[in-house]
């Protein structure tokens, strides 16, 4: 059976006699379309990568997909969670630590070393992080904007904020303190 999927043509058969059961199996798991089609694709690459560690000796083929899928279903929704209970320790530590006037908010906005930041991220987080604060998108019309999967999208907001915060923290730690002199 090995050679038979490690052969493309062989491999295109199999993909598409079980990647639509597989998705419809997988979409009961993970409710993200788009994530529940990351995890077929990557199922079938396991399959694509190492044909040996199928067995048809213990499993037929659609049965040890699934057993894949499942596993990596699995992480992806671990992953998420532990992504969310993070995101939500930070946002509650960096909102706690702001002043929520809308004056600051404003000259927030408005500061040059915000403007730098941005500039300095890279043009995937760049959008994404405009795209979901300036043009108030939420993940999963940011997801479709951006065309990548609602992980994707969560992933490059997280990453532009942190390097922009990261940035905004140096701009604000360099800058000369201005003394006034006492009379």
């Amino acid at each position: 059976m090995h050679e038979l999927i490690s052969d493309p043509a062989n491999f295109t058969h199999a993909y598409r006699t079980h990647a639509t059961q597989l998705r419809g199996f997988v979409g009961t798991i993970i409710r993200d379309r788009h994530l529940a089609e990351d995890v077929v694709h990557e199922a079938f690459l396991e399959l694509w990568k190492h044909p040996d560690r199928f067995d048809p000796a213990r499993a037929d083929l659609q049965s040890w997909l699934r057993t894949i899928a499942h596993r990596r279903a699995i992480d992806r929704i671990r992953s998420l969670e532990a992504s969310h209970a993070r995101d939500l320790r930070v946002g509650k530590r960096e909102h706690a630590a702001v002043n929520h006037d809308t004056d600051q908010w404003d000259a927030l906005f408005h500061r040059q070393e915000l403007r730098a930041g941005l500039a300095r991220l890279s043009d995937a987080q760049r959008d994404a992080v405009t795209l979901r604060y300036l043009a108030e998108r939420t993940t999963i019309e940011l997801a479709d904007d951006l065309q990548v999967s609602v992980s994707t999208a969560k992933t490059r907001v997280r990453d532009g904020l942190l390097a922009l915060h990261r940035h905004l923290h140096t701009a604000t730690t360099s800058q000369p303190q201005h003394r006034t002199k006492s009379s």
